[in-house]
């Protein structure tokens, strides 16, 4: 197989069991308690702790692409191993609160390993309009897996399937990427062994040689973005089973309702990125995001649930992939840092989302869990548009 494409599939697999993983713990979560006997706050301090995992895996993965002479061969394999390893932990061996925060705290390394790399493979292979294609499409294929991941748990927990099963699904899948790729090399990756020697492009030479302050911002937009995608995607069927007395099924329909929405927005975004400018993009659609999240809690029927929590996706759809395109391209000079940075600023959002449900849960109830998503939206509009005035301000 081609080196250039056994990368891009590999990036484009992880990304989608990354997405797949992820969505997996709402729908889960309520059946999960009941069989550890405790409650889903103490679930959600759990994914926290996968959160903590998968940011150290990030910022490991982010060293490792930056040190010279590893066979990278070894290195992306690894990922994908240390993922199954977890995964099998979680279905053999987590049988009570304590087993399965260790499991999956160690599964959150290997999936920020994975996030990491099918960002930085991107990077590292393509540039410019292609490059920014890419980035989108991979959160396109995110989205794949997270519109099917809720749902096809929340199906497997209605035909009386125990609460691993759909961790059973995503080690099958990576087997599959195994086999598929068996042949490949990724010696070339990450200026890995036979890399041919990049020069760097104009914009590289033009760009920012340090972290500058809108560039910080930037960083401060991609964790609010995150923290209000997870807030919405881990503690919505947790609302809708608590609070509204929904079945598994129907909660993770609402999830996957929301996921398939941003399939199609960033499949959209992906067309669009190209066109217009991602700050005036992300402006647009956060607006308009902050009002279908905060229409979200109020609806009654199941009808009305699904149009809202599909509409919230629609909007929040390319909020994430432009702000890291919006970011990698006026960082050219930071090819590996700053994405690192962009990855990690993310896998806080997510954290973030994690302990700051639980603790609201404990506080105000479920029901107050559902507003934190559009404050969350509303500061990255904020922020960017802080960006936008500092670009005005450096223009003059």
């Amino acid at each position: 197989m081609n080196a250039t494409l056994a990368a891009a599939i590999t990036s484009y697999t992880f990304f989608f069991l990354t997405g797949f993983f992820i969505n997996i713990g709402g729908p889960v979560s309520n059946a999960a308690a009941a069989a550890f006997g405790t409650d889903t706050a103490a679930l959600g301090f759990c994914f926290s702790l996968f959160m903590v995992g998968r940011l150290i895996g990030i910022l490991g993965n982010g060293a490792l692409v930056r040190k010279r002479g590893i066979n990278r061969n070894v290195h992306v394999r690894a990922l994908g191993l240390a993922a199954l390893f977890a995964a099998a932990g979680i279905i053999l061996l987590a049988r009570g609160v304590n087993g399965f925060a260790a499991w999956i705290f160690l599964a959150g390394i290997a999936i920020g390993g994975m996030y990491s790399a099918s960002n930085m493979i991107l990077v590292d292979i393509f540039e410019g309009s292609r490059r920014a294609f890419h980035v989108s499409m991979i959160n396109f294929f995110y989205s794949v897996g997270a519109v099917l991941s809720p749902a096809l748990s929340g199906a497997l927990l209605k035909l009386g399937a125990p609460w691993y099963a759909p961790y059973v699904a995503f080690a099958a899948i990576l087997l599959a990427w195994a086999a598929v790729t068996a042949g490949a090399s990724f010696a070339r990756l990450f200026g890995g062994t036979g890399a041919e020697p990049q020069s760097p492009s104009p914009s590289a030479a033009q760009g920012p040689e340090r972290i500058t302050p809108p560039l910080l911002l930037i960083c401060a937009a991609i964790v609010l973005v995150i923290f209000a995608e997870y807030m919405t995607t881990f503690w919505t069927p947790v609302y809708l089973r608590e609070f509204r007395g929904e079945d598994a099924l129907f909660s993770g329909l609402a999830v996957s309702a929301f996921w398939v929405a941003v399939l199609i927005g960033r499949f959209a975004e992906s067309m669009l990125i190209a066109r217009i400018r991602p700050r005036f993009y992300i402006l647009a659609s956060g607006t308009a995001a902050i009002i279908a999240l905060l229409a979200l809690p109020f609806q009654a029927s199941r009808p009305t649930i699904l149009v809202s929590a599909f509409a919230s996706g629609a909007l929040c759809a390319g909020l994430f992939p432009a702000l890291f395109t919006f970011g990698a391209s006026r960082a050219e000079r930071l090819k590996h840092t700053f994405p690192t940075l962009m990855m990690v600023s993310a896998a806080i959002g997510s954290f973030l989302a994690m302990t700051a449900g639980s603790l609201i849960k404990r506080a105000a109830g479920v029901q107050g869990v559902m507003f934190a998503a559009p404050v969350a939206v509303a500061l990255t509009v904020v922020t960017v548009f802080a960006v936008a005035l500092a670009d005005a301000k450096e223009q003059k």
